[in-house]
């Protein structure tokens, strides 16, 4: 396995509760330069709170997140901001705005009043990350005329033009059929190498799992109960371990 050099997020005994009912307890993370971490757990195990607490949509009760060294807590609204410009974050079900053209949703994240980008370096930005997809003659259609694959790959070019260093992924496949979903695990790891992006990624789907991830973390009881490669995980003696690789190939 490669050697990675530098932290670029480290998760530190973090908690979060929601009245009484604890979802991540005391769960730890360190994720590498041009890694890839999978987490895998059950529905309502706490994964994608896991992924709004890293970007600041949830606030920890307990606990640290440090991103590019950066302790999320301590930063103002402005200072988060500016931090967010380089991680990007695909939701599970693409979140394009149905009222804007393709274009439109790309130019989104660029609507910062700080941002200093002229229209031409936009326009750029933009065919880049559509060509990045393979969907340059989409540019001035609606979401509504894609289909799920080809949503996908624009919350994808969205995800990715402003080419973050730390990628989210929430449930990246779900809804999609096996082999588009394939294509879209191949097309993350193009842009990936291309851009040099580490990534968390939440999927309950191993087969993700197995073609993305250079180690695996299983969230169970709120903590990351293990971690490991796809083939130690998949060859451990732990029934709690094993009921994720039960139908996987």
């Amino acid at each position: 396995m490669k050697d990675f050099e530098n932290v670029v997020l480290k998760i530190s005994g973090l908690h979060k509760s929601f009245g009484s009912k604890h979802i991540l307890v005391d769960f730890n993370l360190e994720l590498l330069r041009g890694e890839n971490i999978v987490v895998i757990g059950k529905s309502g195990s706490g994964k994608s709170v896991l992924i709004k607490c890293v970007v600041g949509l949830l606030k920890p009760d307990k606990g640290t997140i440090r991103v590019f060294g950066t302790d999320m807590q301590s930063l103002n609204q402005d200072e988060m901001d500016r931090l967010r410009v380089r991680i990007g974050f695909l939701f599970q079900n693409s979140a394009l705005y149905d009222s804007m053209t393709v274009r439109e949703n790309l130019l989104f994240p660029m609507r910062r009043h700080w941002m200093d980008i002229s229209r031409d370096e936009e326009e750029q930005l933009v065919d880049e990350a559509l060509e990045n997809v393979g969907l340059s003659h989409t540019k001035e259609m609606m979401p509504a005329e894609l289909s799920g694959g080809m949503r996908k790959r624009v919350a994808i070019a969205r995800t990715l033009i402003m080419k973050p260093e730390l990628v989210l992924y929430d449930e990246p496949t779900t809804g999609l059929d096996p082999i588009t979903g394939r294509e879209i695990v191949q097309l993350m790891l193009d842009l990936q190498k291309k851009y040099h992006i580490s990534s968390i990624m939440i999927s309950h789907d191993m087969t993700v799992a197995k073609l993305t991830a250079n180690k695996i973390i299983v969230l169970y009881d709120g903590t990351n109960y293990a971690t490991g490669t796809y083939e130690e995980l998949k060859n451990s003696t732990d029934k709690n371990v094993q009921q994720f690789f039960e139908f996987a190939t």
